[in-house]
């Protein structure tokens, strides 16, 4: 596999230019850079040192080729990205000239899930630059917290008409985020979901994916535990379809537990060889995060 030179420069004034996403979406992929003649994945982000494994060792390099390799599945986790904002900058010498031609990209990422060792990739193509692909950590993502991100873009030249691509990497292995189209994102996970169940006759229905439910903070001061039962269709998909509380100890409990399970997919339940639809009652146990963490 052959890696496009990556580099590195300074940047200035701020011109605006809308951009939009890139017309077609690739198969998952893993980041690669290349050391010592090999091409390596990369595991995590820091500064301009990327961390990769040799020998099954964890090593730090500073990356002067990358590129992306597609692999077979996305890691079944999913961060929501908001409040994008794009633009592009130059500038202009006494002369007429441009310099310090970059490409800019904000927003905010949250996630229901703790995720560490995030990092984004962005691919670039443009009609005068071309195609380029940059990385930066983005750090640790948790459901109470919301991470402003700021990346910019050394460019060599203008970047003209373009289109640009997000890619979202936690501990190197792609996840699925909400700029990508929902049909995108389902026929993805239809694809997870009925691979684990080929040749299966007979399973009942099991959580695959989803994240656990929060504490409740209007329920913290207290730290009182507590409990609720979820009940959901689960289709022949593993989607889960029409939620409800069943009982929970305090309405807030069976507020958290429904809102963590609507992002749930199952591996859904299987007879004679047929994936079918059913009905589960979920159960989960709540206790102050200041003392034994949460459970679900």
């Amino acid at each position: 596999m052959t890696l496009p030179a990556i580099g590195f420069r300074r940047w200035l004034v701020l011109i605006s230019l809308a951009l939009g996403w890139a017309g077609s979406l690739p198969a998952q992929s893993v980041l690669c850079v290349e050391h010592k003649g090999k091409v390596y994945a990369v595991h995590k982000v820091h500064r301009d040192w990327v961390t990769i494994m040799v020998d099954n060792k964890p090593v730090e390099i500073v990356a002067k080729r990358c590129g992306l390799q597609s692999v077979e599945e996305f890691m079944p986790v999913f961060i929501s990205v908001n409040n994008i904002e794009v633009k592009t900058s130059y500038l202009t010498t006494n002369t007429g000239g441009e310099l310090n031609n970059d490409f800019h990209f904000r927003a905010k990422f949250t996630s229901p899930y703790v995720l560490r060792d995030v990092f984004l990739v962005l691919e670039l193509e443009s009609e005068l630059a071309g195609r380029r692909i940059f990385y930066q950590e983005v750090g640790e993502l948790s459901p109470d917290d919301t991470r402003p991100v700021w990346v910019r873009v050394p460019m060599r030249e203008k970047f003209g008409e373009g289109k640009y691509q997000l890619h979202l990497f936690a501990g190197g292995r792609e996840v699925f985020h909400s700029q990508q189209p929902w049909q995108f994102r389902e026929a993805q996970l239809d694809k997870m979901v009925f691979k684990r169940i080929a040749g299966v006759q007979q399973a009942g229905p099991e959580p695959f994916v989803g994240p656990v439910p929060e504490y409740p903070a209007a329920l913290r001061k207290s730290g009182v535990k507590g409990e609720a039962v979820v009940q959901v269709r689960v289709s022949s998909r593993g989607v889960v379809l029409d939620p409800a509380v069943m009982s929970a100890t305090d309405p807030a409990f069976g507020e958290a537990a429904l809102a963590a399970v609507r992002l749930w997919r199952f591996l859904p339940q299987v007879k004679e060889g047929r994936a079918v639809e059913t009905k589960v009652n979920m159960p989960f146990t709540f206790e102050s995060p200041k003392t034994d963490g949460k459970k679900g």
